[in-house]
């Protein structure tokens, strides 16, 4: 048990450590770039990560899932290296695409990829090491290329000049340098072979609850972007967002802990609602303290963070705050969903979600701009919470009754 916790708590660390180097870095790049370049930024950047689902496949949980418990044991040895395979195949499709394109920001939008590509590889040996169970060794690997890809970065900008060019081409360098100091159970080895169809159908579904989670999360900027907003109000909206996100990271490690008591009271139904209420309302209690001073000192805040160029986004971060009010209740309320098993059911509301938040940004955005964007997210995560919700109850009432 007590090796079980130490994994916890490196498990842990590492999150949050990686959590506050991105946040620190959003800081620093909002204050060198300035609200209209950093708009840019975090618009492609957007992009780059929706064109990263491609690139992950599916085959990061899928990883980590087949080396816990194997249900393709003809491919487990392999599949590391077929996810490696595939990365390339789809990150070299992405360039090759790109190039025969009259796009202004093809140059950007190729390192973004790339820079996506070697990130993503990370990831792969990230649940490599979580499936053989070393933790530990997962931990370290994350804070080994944040660290390298953050250093890298720091030093491209500061001895050249905070471009998005060098801030994209500093993560390539940083990260590359960091798969060479994999650890040695991690081969870079690559295969191309195609796959049994009942595999590409399990890439296929968590695939789907990739794509529907990220367009929900991340559609706002590319749709602020071309609705309308100038560059500084998508930089603006930006600034909110991560700071939103910085929060939800920090409460991520939490979440998993409690992941694994809640798998433990599944079947016990009748107790197990009740524990989830009280787990929801305790998730509850961080945003009632975080909100109201949020509000307080919204000013404040972004100028500490961003710099007094992003002072303007004041109104759009109080928006958004009322979203942190719903987002931390719904991240309890999502483990419990898949402690119980409907990864089934998690995955048609996400998408439900992602096309509720693509529907009310087009309506809104045209007339209310970033402020519409925000209003979309409160609405989409308050219809969450009632899909959510209603399902757990669905599930209670049906085990009972088949008891």
């Amino acid at each position: 048990m007590m090796t079980l916790a130490k994994s916890f708590g490196i498990q842990w660390l590492a999150s949050a450590y990686g959590a506050i180097v991105s946040i620190l870095l959003t800081f620093l790049f909002g204050r060198l770039l300035g609200p209209e370049v950093f708009g840019n930024y975090s618009y492609l950047l957007t992009l780059g990560s929706l064109y990263a689902i491609i690139q992950d496949g599916g085959f990061r949980t899928l990883i980590f899932r087949e080396l816990t418990s194997p249900t393709f044991q003809q491919i487990k040895v392999s599949l590391v290296s077929l996810s490696l395979g595939h990365n390339i195949l789809v990150t070299t499709t992405g360039v090759l695409i790109l190039l025969a394109l009259p796009l202004n920001d093809r140059f950007l939008l190729i390192l973004a990829i790339i820079s996506f590509g070697v990130v993503t590889t990370s990831t792969f040996f990230s649940s490599q090491l979580k499936g053989q169970g070393q933790f530990a060794e997962e931990a370290q690997w994350r804070v080994t290329t944040r660290t390298l890809g953050a250093l890298s970065v720091l030093f491209f900008i500061f001895i050249f000049a905070p471009t998005i060019e060098l801030i994209l081409g500093g993560t390539i360098v940083g990260y590359g340098i960091a798969l060479s100091l994999r650890p040695r159970t991690c081969k870079l080895k690559v295969f191309f072979q195609k796959l049994d169809p009942v595999v590409y159908k399990s890439l296929a579904s968590l695939l789907i609850i990739d794509i529907a989670t990220l367009i929900y999360f991340k559609i706002d900027i590319v749709m602020l972007r071309h609705l309308g907003s100038g560059l500084e109000e998508v930089g603006y909206y930006a600034a909110g967002s991560r700071l939103i996100e910085g929060l939800i990271f920090m409460h991520l490690p939490f979440a998993t802990v409690l992941f694994r008591e809640m798998r433990t009271r599944a079947s016990y139904p009748k107790k197990f609602t009740p524990y989830i209420l009280k787990l929801f309302l305790l998730g509850s209690s961080s945003p009632i303290i975080i909100v109201p001073i949020g509000w307080f000192f919204s000013k404040e805040i972004l100028r500490i963070c961003y710099g007094t160029d992003f002072v303007g986004a004041f109104p759009l971060l109080n928006l958004l705050l009322i979203s942190f009010f719903i987002m931390i209740p719904n991240l309890v309320l999502t483990q419990a969903t898949l402690a119980i098993d409907r990864e089934y059911f998690y995955a048609k509301i996400t998408c439900v979600a992602a096309v509720t938040n693509i529907c009310l940004n087009l309506y809104l955005i045209p007339a209310m701009g970033a402020k519409g964007a925000a209003i979309g997210t409160i609405s989409t995560e308050v219809l969450l919470l009632l899909l959510i919700g209603s399902g757990i109850l669905s599930w209670r009432r049906k085990v009972i009754l088949e008891q």
